[in-house]
């Protein structure tokens, strides 16, 4: 794997740790009521969840930031995730093969679904060419099958421009240049996630909120998100597009 394949690789798998798979948070009040997940989940998520949801299927530009002989570019990485439940997301339920824009989602042992880059493909799916995004599911668990093309643009996440180390005991701002087309933005510092409306590009951790996190690396994420929704055969589906900036930070 070349150097650049790797770096990408490297980079997907802080948006990953950071919890893009539907997995608990925490909120503040303006934020939309969290979807609950299945028990002994921990791990805070930058993927919304909604409270009258039955499945959510999420495309997210994640926006890596690449070192170059040129200067530093950004490469946008296209990831997905997709959970369904037939009991308040309490378990998930397989509902047979899962694409988007024809890329297959990876089954995974909870019944929740994902796609993550390859060495061969490691920009994953082409999220860049077009803003609609093209979804194809079996069916199956008490979920019809359906194909759903969702149009409307991507949200826009700019540059994290915050400190990359982060004092406990001082609070902490974390703040983007720009957030465009959002409904409402995740921000998250190591296990700590906050939600805002979607013209947030700045939020503020107190030294409180930030108590509880562990010492040493960890992952700084401003994600903004849009969604709609829609009934298939009485089950709520929403349709989320998403745009993520993650940093490598240092907790103190």
């Amino acid at each position: 794997m070349n150097n650049t394949a790797s770096q990408l690789r490297s980079s997907l798998f802080v948006l990953l740790a950071a919890g893009t798979i539907f997995t608990a948070c925490t909120k503040d009040d303006a934020a939309p009521d969290p979807t609950p997940t299945p028990s002994g989940s921990s791990t805070p998520s930058t993927t919304p969840n909604f409270p009258d949801a039955d499945a959510v299927l999420a495309a997210v530009r994640v926006n890596a930031t690449q070192s170059t002989p040129l200067g530093s570019i950004d490469i946008v990485i296209g990831v997905a995730t997709g959970a369904f439940s037939n009991d308040d997301f309490s378990t998930f339920q397989n509902v047979g093969a899962i694409t988007c824009n024809g890329d297959a989602l990876s089954l995974q042992s909870n019944n929740s679904y994902v796609y993550q880059p390859v060495a061969t493909n490691p920009t994953g799916i082409d999220l860049t060419a077009s803003n609609e995004v093209t979804w194809n599911v079996a069916g199956g668990s008490g979920f019809t099958g359906f194909q759903r093309t969702i149009a409307g643009p991507f949200p826009a996440t700019g540059a994290i421009t915050s400190s990359t180390t982060v004092v406990r005991a001082s609070g902490y701002t974390l703040s983007a240049t720009n957030v465009l087309n959002a409904d409402s933005v995740i921000f998250l510092v190591g296990n700590v996630s906050k939600t805002l409306p979607g013209n947030a590009s700045s939020c503020t951790f107190s030294a409180s909120e930030l108590s509880g996190v562990a010492a040493g690396s960890s992952v700084l994420q401003v994600s903004a998100y849009r969604s709609v929704t829609e009934d298939v055969d009485g089950k709520r589906i929403y349709f989320v597009k998403q745009s993520a900036r993650t940093l490598s930070g240092t907790i103190q």
